[in-house]
């Protein structure tokens, strides 16, 4: 027996004919909006049978009845859908309804689906209206299945699967709802955040942070990404030995402040101002820095933070990314912040982030975060309990599958109603509606990205930019570098070293499929093509490994070289997620071997680093037989072809008792290389107008009168610094400002050593000078005490530009608490 769509047309069962109608839109309407087109088939397929099934089921249904529709049942599940998904698979979506759909089926098809008359389609009401009535249509069966990250579909209301966990820390990542294949195998791997602190750079973070949305919106139309992703990581990188600091800017609050604020811009918004391009989520929220250490596990950890720290260092970022950058989502961390869970944290998440900061949007847990509120740090006994001071706190979602397992229980426990659940979810929905994601595709322009906008050649050429910015060079003994290429001609240089021929290393972690991996030896080698230069390498040693079998080969090669530079530094096993370092040092291995290649050299040695941290390096820094030193962290796709710029051309690099202080504001030992520091192969020169006065006094009465006003919005001063280039060649240069406020404070008796009040990055060319602005704002000057109130104290605040002394600000009058 065949079976039409026009026979069922012309059937006396109206009600199946009308449910297969609706579930034909149904699928068509919702696959186009947001899935991929091998969906539309099996969705098509399962609600058609569906209906058919729930039709034979009816409790009025006659003993005819049943038997006519089982027989239509059994002949439309054998139609040959193989051959549909062919169609379906190599049509566009225009052309679908002509080529698989009856003419009498495609002229009963509306605009819209089912939820089409709901309010969650009218887009001229508020976006958490429009969410609000989509959830109070659902049961609460329903509402508990999109309560996690793998929120599954609900077939009644046409809504269809959604995955909330995609990742694009530097790039697209692999992740739950990110999939490369087909004709998007890849996306651009930019550097990873700690390379992209090292440029001071903020306008190529937020071109950086534009091409991943658009990256990550052709991968959505696609199927191929969701439209929610976790990241960025903005911790503050207290310790060396964490193993996820390389996924930060740094160290500084005030950098990663400025970083997060220019990359969530160019993450969310975008040329379309009424939708959100993608939905950003600053993590890990909040205090978070520590993986494993010493048998204490980042799920058990409880971090004892002081209001000092809290207000001075730890929530500055996180500050800057819910009230200014206006990010629609935020994570709570794994660990406790003094005692409580970060996702059971009610000041955390409520009086913090939503009543002071003005979180517009949703707070979703670290994964299986809800889990170890319990599991973890034994905060509470039930699983129902464990549900309700989650959902009280404000962790409205659950990546991971204790909300989905739990919440019902909780419910009949009545230890939360149903009411926080529609708040939880309507937090989410909003965002949703804010994405155009219940609008329809052909009025957005994000909905037209495609694989022609994915690794394109401006991209290509800022992820080379972003690496060549971000590399730092350290030493450089008698202008050993940059390197003339005219001079190396008819010559031999050895690459040696385990990271010379790098590759996948370069991506750090949080990474996806790169179009390409230019590692160093490839990038030296392609350089000096057209040269007679003979590019040799060596593997000397693994990077943490105490084998020297390979020593002899390498000692030979560098014998018979003119030139010699080690490749050496850290990878994924050493530094990572869930593993933290024990020592801050080079391997005592790769030590060893550039000890042994210094002996042989013919001319002093050069020594490149690959790491997401810092390491001890005060060898090679002390070192007579070491010419130069690089420091080039995880500098993505393009990586090893920066270097090799670098070097061949001249492109500027840069970069308690029991306690000697954390960070560059703290720390009272010698640092091998402060934060900050970068040489370059030019000199630059900073002045300011003569008449300029170098001391300037400030009654704290005549400031405390804008005491109402946003603190970081005050300026107390603008100063203009004068940037020339009196060196021999163009290049790069990051100006500095830092504040050092007294050394005797009343209300803070370990005042920072000095704080970073403004940067930025320059480009001059030989006796060229440029003006830069940095201005000084109330909040550089305030005092933050232990319990985290914040003072205006007297005393004599000194500027710096770099380590130039530019100007004296004595602030005169008493003591005065100003928040």
């Amino acid at each position: 027996m065949s079976l039409t769509f026009n026979s069922l047309l012309t059937s006396s069962h109206h009600y199946i004919v009308t449910s297969l109608h609706r579930h034909i839109i149904t699928s068509l309407r919702r696959c186009i909006v947001t899935s991929p087109h091998r969906y539309i088939v099996t969705s098509l397929h399962r609600y058609v049978v569906t209906s058919l099934h729930r039709y034979v089921a009816g409790d009025d249904a006659t003993k005819q009845r049943r038997n006519d529709v089982t027989i239509k049942i059994s002949a439309f599940q054998n139609i040959q859908w193989k051959n549909y998904e062919q169609v379906f698979t190599e049509t566009s979506m225009e052309q679908l309804g002509e080529q698989c759909l009856k003419p009498e089926i495609i002229q009963l098809i509306p605009m819209y689906g089912p939820l089409s008359t709901f309010p969650i389609c009218n887009q001229s009401l508020p976006s958490r209206q429009r969410a609000a009535d989509l959830i109070s249509r659902m049961t609460t069966a329903e509402k508990i299945t999109q309560m996690v990250n793998s929120a599954v579909a609900i077939p009644r209301l046409g809504l269809p699967k959604f995955q909330w966990w995609s990742e694009a820390l530097h790039g697209l990542a692999g992740s739950p709802g990110v999939s490369f294949g087909g004709d998007l195998p890849s996306a651009t791997s930019f550097p990873m955040p700690i390379n992209l602190g090292a440029t001071f750079n903020m306008s190529l973070v937020h071109h950086m942070g534009d091409v991943i949305s658009t990256e990550a919106r052709a991968f959505n139309n696609e199927g191929r990404a969701g439209l929610v992703f976790f990241t960025p990581n903005i911790n503050i990188f207290r310790d060396p030995r964490w193993g996820r600091g390389q996924e930060t800017p740094g160290e500084d609050p005030f950098l990663t402040s400025e970083y997060v604020y220019a990359l969530i811009n160019g993450l969310q918004r975008g040329d379309d101002e009424r939708y959100l391009k993608i939905a950003a989520d600053c993590k890990h929220y909040a205090a978070y820095d520590l993986e494993h250490w010493n048998g204490t596990d980042r799920t058990q950890f409880n971090a004892i933070v002081s209001n000092q720290d809290l207000i001075e260092t730890y929530l500055p970022p996180f500050e800057s990314c819910i009230r200014d950058a206006r990010v629609a989502s935020i994570m709570c961390s794994y660990n406790a912040v003094n005692g409580i869970p970060s996702c059971a944290n009610q000041f955390l998440l409520q009086t913090l982030a939503r009543e002071s900061y003005h979180l517009d949007g949703f707070v979703v847990s670290d994964c299986d975060a809800v889990g170890t509120i319990m599991g973890g740090h034994h905060y509470t006994n039930t699983v129902q309990d464990t549900v309700a001071v989650a959902l009280h706190a404000g962790t409205d979602l659950d990546c991971g599958s204790f909300y989905g397992q739990h919440t019902q229980t909780a419910l009949d426990n009545k230890t939360i109603v149903e009411a926080d659940i529609d708040r939880a979810l309507t937090r989410t929905f909003n965002v949703l509606v804010r994405l155009g994601y219940f609008d329809p595709p052909e009025q957005q322009p994000y909905r037209k990205l495609s694989k022609i906008d994915v690794d394109t050649n401006e991209s290509r050429q800022l992820a080379l930019e972003a690496a060549q910015q971000s590399i730092v060079l350290l030493k450089n003994v008698k202008k050993a570098l940059p390197l003339n290429i005219n001079q190396l001609e008819n010559k031999k240089i050895a690459l040696i070293g385990p990271t010379a021929n790098a590759t996948e290393l370069m991506q750090g972690n949080y990474h996806g499929h790169a179009p390409f991996l230019i590692d160093p030896l490839t990038a030296f080698r392609n350089v000096t093509q057209g040269h007679s230069i003979n590019v040799t390498f060596a593997y000397g040693c693994k990077v943490n490994d105490s084998d020297e079998s390979g020593f002899a080969a390498a000692i030979e090669l560098a014998q018979s070289s003119d030139l010699v530079i080690f490749f050496g530094g850290i990878n994924q096993t050493i530094e990572r997620e869930g593993h933290d370092r024990t020592s801050i040092g080079l391997s005592d291995t790769q030590l060893s071997l550039i000890k042994q290649l210094e002996k042989v050299v013919r001319s002093p040695l050069h020594v490149v680093i690959m790491s997401g941290s810092g390491l001890d390096l005060s060898y090679v820094r002390d070192s007579d037989q070491s010419g130069s030193l690089i420091w080039m962290g995880y500098a993505g796709q393009s990586g090893g072809l920066a270097l090799a710029n670098v070097i061949m051309f001249d492109m500027q690099m840069r970069s308690s008792p029991t306690n000697p202080g954390r960070t560059y504001k703290f720390y009272t030992g010698q640092p091998v290389f402060p934060f900050g520091y970068g040489l370059s192969y030019t000199t630059f020169n900073y002045s300011w107008e003569e008449n300029h006065s170098t001391n300037e006094i400030l009654s704290i009465g005549s400031l405390i009168k804008n005491k109402n006003n946003d603190e970081g919005k005050i300026r107390v001063h603008l100063y203009r610094v004068n940037v020339t280039n009196i060196g021999e060649m163009f290049g790069d240069d990051v100006v500095l400002a830092y504040v050092t406020p007294p050394t005797i404070s009343f209300n803070d008796p370990t005042p920072p050593i000095k704080r970073l009040f403004g940067f930025q990055r320059v480009r001059l060319d030989v006796n060229q000078t440029i003006q830069v602005f940095f201005p000084l704002n109330i909040q550089s000057l305030l005092t933050i005490t232990h319990d985290g109130s914040k003072w205006l104290e007297p005393g004599a605040f000194t500027i710096l530009i770099g380590q130039k002394h530019m100007h004296t600000l004595h602030l005169r009058g008493k003591p005065t608490r100003w928040s």
